[in-house]
């Protein structure tokens, strides 16, 4: 029961950890696509830079939520 509990912090404090990277990652590569797309570089880099960094705000989102719920779980097993 303790190595569970172990191998379940571990994943909760992973999962966080990535969901927080990601989401920061890609809100800073969203506001950099919208600087290309004002700074007249071409519409293909703006626009694949612009839906890979939103692709990876919502990634970040989803394994945050996720973490809530491993952090949930985790409460109730103590």
């Amino acid at each position: 029961m303790r190595d569970q509990t172990r191998k379940l912090r571990r994943r909760w404090w992973l999962t966080g950890t990535f969901g927080a990277l990601a989401f920061g990652a890609g809100l800073c590569c969203t506001v950099e696509a919208g600087f290309l797309k004002h700074s007249g570089s071409s519409w293909q880099l703006w626009v694949l830079a612009g839906t890979a960094s939103l692709a990876l705000v919502i990634s970040g989102l989803v394994l945050l939520i996720r973490a809530g719920i491993q952090g949930e779980a985790l409460k109730k097993k103590k």
